[in-house]
């Protein structure tokens, strides 16, 4: 399947508004559309709704969906831990990025670490720099420690789309020292 500069596309985010993209190449080989590839098998499983032969066709189908918003039925989490505030690596998001050398060395491209408030730090005995081990229900990292007063008392900055973040894919998270 081509990537996003290989390919014609139409983004549309959730307030509906489309952003149009234009191949800048050939795709290599034998690599197609992901539309295509999906249409493709779709067609081969008999499935209803892949009789498009082209994006026209396929947009031509989607209906408006009316979208209710409720409140959550979710409580809220309480109890030990701090909040994760988690956001996509912006250098590290799909495979085009990763492998341009350029912004793999720009600055914003930063190393795994977890970003404490200050009172969060001190109350944790963590000091700017120090190792820290932060776990989920879902799995455990050794993180580097950044202390910054930006970040909200009570909750933590990681940033996703590193290996070593990845195991933390829970809303709270413990930390203490390494």
């Amino acid at each position: 399947i081509g990537a996003l500069p290989e390919v014609d596309a139409t983004l549309t985010n959730l307030d509906g508004r489309e952003q149009s993209a234009r191949a800048g190449g050939k795709l290599p080989g034998e690599a197609r559309e992901g539309w295509r590839v999906l249409r493709a098998l779709g067609g081969e499983l008999a499935l209803a709704g892949f009789e498009f032969i082209d994006l026209a066709g396929l947009r031509a189908s989607l209906a408006p969906v009316s979208v209710t918003v409720s409140t959550s039925a979710a409580t809220p989490l309480a109890g030990e831990g701090l909040e994760v505030t988690s956001t996509a690596a912006i250098y590290r998001t799909d495979a085009v990025v990763r492998r341009a050398q350029a912004l793999q060395s720009h600055p914003l491209n930063t190393a795994p670490r977890i970003v404490l408030n200050t009172a969060d730090a001190a109350r944790l005995q963590l000091a700017e720099g120090q190792m820290a081990k932060v776990g989920t229900d879902a799995g455990r990292a050794t993180l580097p420690v950044v202390v910054d007063a930006r970040v909200a008392a009570g909750s933590v900055w990681i940033e996703s789309g590193h290996g070593a973040t990845a195991p933390l894919g829970a809303a709270r998270v413990t930390v203490v020292a390494a």
